[in-house]
């Protein structure tokens, strides 16, 4: 069969990885959206969402942020993911609070960071009727980049919100790193601000899943008892295939139920990994009256082969000891790293060494720690690189096909 250019077939991939689902191309969580809109709409209410990396947890906030309506209060969304300290993210804030605020937006916030003994510098756009960039300072308070001042720029928010008699939803995404920078001692002070603003509905949203779960279940956390929460899991792999074979077929190409369970199976369970594959498999169905498992399992290695320099390099960064760990999950997935076989067999040293060395892994997101008590790959792309690239190489072969 002759291939097809993609301008002769005149499709367009339904399977976007890495940018925000809308639309069609959002895949379930009717539920939590549901939840996280009516958190918006409640005021005062203060809602917890967390689960894994690469869940939809994103998509799912923006998502309800379209569905608010007019009638409905506008919706900031701030994340810490990028800031470096307090400081960062409390420009995040007012800068996600400025982009909402709509008519009046300068006067709003000079009246905000006037609260914060701040400075506003605005710089023309070059772009012709947009508006001017805006930069926010603190001066001395920016360089001790105290923790309350996160707090206090939401207490000003606030306070101008009642005064306009106006209502906002705020989230703040990627939250729980305010316990990086202050420790609980952050998080009593978040508590001790957020629960006294009626004028702003609170989403806060993150993906250190243990860490958020100390926070809001453990008694003598400061959010303990304060908050409603959600967690975002996988979608169930039923609902995902068939999520899958729909998008597909919307723009003519068949991927069979059976590829779509197996696209299902390598990628799961994040959200984004498992469209990432889709997305190569319907590059694949394009040249093909459909598409079947095995060439699911040709569009993940190609997908691997891509890839494959930036898997070297974060291989490259790990530590011998490191190196051996995932090595081992990787020809033995369900093993039990301290076990003394383990140690024999993948020459891994003292058992204490293994321990730090697997939760460093962890906390630097190459593995993630399962409910038997394990560990698994955080990125299931990352584990058949090792597959097809580390392990010949060491005459080894994992347990299983991937």
């Amino acid at each position: 069969m002759v291939a097809r250019s993609r301008e002769e077939l005149g499709e367009e991939n339904p399977f976007r990885p890495g940018t925000l689902a809308t639309g069609a191309h959002f895949a379930d969580r009717e539920w939590e959206v549901r939840r996280i809109l009516e958190a918006y709409r409640t005021p005062g209410s203060r809602l917890v969402v967390y689960g894994d990396r690469r869940m939809g947890k994103t998509s799912a906030l923006y998502r309800a942020a379209e569905l608010v309506g007019r009638r409905g209060p506008a919706v900031a969304i701030a994340t810490f993911a990028t800031a470096s300290d307090p400081a960062d993210a409390a420009r995040q804030i007012l800068l996600a609070v400025q982009k909402r605020i709509g008519k009046g937006w300068r006067k709003t916030l000079e009246s905000i960071v006037s609260r914060l003994q701040g400075v506003i510098e605005l710089k023309p756009s070059p772009v012709a009727g947009a508006p001017p960039t805006v930069r926010v300072t603190f001066g001395l308070r920016e360089e001790d980049a105290r923790v309350d001042l996160i707090p206090e720029t939401l207490g000003a928010i606030n306070e101008e919100l009642v005064a306009r008699r106006r209502r906002l939803a705020l989230v703040l995404d990627e939250f729980q790193r305010i316990h990086e920078w202050g420790g609980e001692d952050a998080e009593w002070a978040l508590k001790g601000a957020i629960e006294t603003h009626e004028a702003i509905s609170y989403v806060l949203a993150g993906s250190k899943r243990h860490l958020i779960e100390a926070m809001i279940t453990r008694k003598g956390r400061a959010l303990w008892k304060q908050v409603d929460s959600i967690v975002f899991g996988p979608i169930p792999p039923d609902e995902m295939a068939e999520w899958i074979h729909g998008q597909a077929a919307r723009t003519g190409v068949t991927i069979s139920l059976d590829a779509c369970d197996e696209i299902v199976r390598l990628a799961g369970p994040r959200t984004r990994d498992i469209v990432q594959l889709a997305r190569e498999v319907w590059f694949e169905g394009r040249r093909a009256p459909s598409v079947g498992v095995e060439d699911v399992r040709r569009a993940l290695d190609q997908w691997v082969r891509v890839q494959a320099s930036l898997y070297a390099a974060l291989w490259r960064e790990r530590s011998p000891l490191e190196q051996r760990i995932l090595r081992a999950l990787v020809v033995q997935p369900q093993v039990a790293l301290t076990s003394a076989d383990a140690l024999r067999r993948h020459r891994l040293g003292p058992k204490s060494s293994v321990q730090s060395a697997a939760m460093r892994l962890v906390d630097e997101e190459y593995l993630v720690t399962i409910e038997s008590g394990g560990y698994a790959f955080d990125d299931p792309f990352f584990r058949r690189w090792l597959e097809l690239y580390v392990l010949p190489q060491l005459g080894l072969e994992p347990d299983a096909a991937p």
